[in-house]
C-alpha cells in the first residue's frame, strides 16, 4: 500500500494535510485499505507486515490447523483483570469467520486452569 497519502504530501513538500481536501483523501485512502484488509483470506493476521510494532505480553495468539486461538487479559470498569480467550475460524460450508468467545474472571481462573490441565492428561 505504500506510506500513504500524508507521505507523499511530505515528500512533495507539504506538511502532510493541510484542507479538509487533504483530509477526505486520507480517509478515502484509509477507507480503501480497510476493504482490502477484510477481503484477504485470513483478515485477523493484522500483525503480518506490520513493522515497528512492540509486542505486548498481555495479549497472545496461538494458530492451529484451521483455528486461531487468542488469549487477551482485558481490564472490567472496576480495573479487575480477567482472561478472554477467542477462537477464530472459517466455516468449510459457508466460508465465513466464525468467532467464539470465553471470559474466565480471576477468582474462576485457578479452578478453571486446573479443570483444563486435568482434562488435557486425560486426553494424552
Amino acid at each position: 500500500m505504500g506510506e500513504g497519502y500524508a507521505g507523499q504530501r511530505k515528500k512533495e513538500g507539504g506538511d502532510g494535510f493541510e484542507t479538509i481536501d487533504d483530509l477526505l483523501a486520507i480517509a478515502e485512502y484509509l477507507y480503501k485499505g480497510l476493504i482490502n484488509l477484510s477481503n484477504q483470506r485470513h483478515p485477523l493476521s493484522v500483525y503480518k507486515g506490520v513493522k515497528h510494532m512492540q509486542p505486548n505480553n498481555q495479549h497472545e495468539m496461538v494458530k492451529a490447523s484451521t483455528r486461531t486461538y487468542f488469549f487477551d487479559i482485558e481490564r472490567t470498569k472496576n480495573g479487575k483483570p480477567y482472561l478472554k480467550l477467542t477462537e477464530s475460524r472459517i466455516n468449510p460450508d459457508t466460508k465465513e469467520q466464525q468467532r467464539n468467545t470465553l471470559l474466565v474472571f480471576e477468582e474462576d481462573l485457578e479452578k478453571f486452569t486446573g479443570t483444563l490441565n486435568v482434562m488435557a492428561k486425560r486426553m494424552q
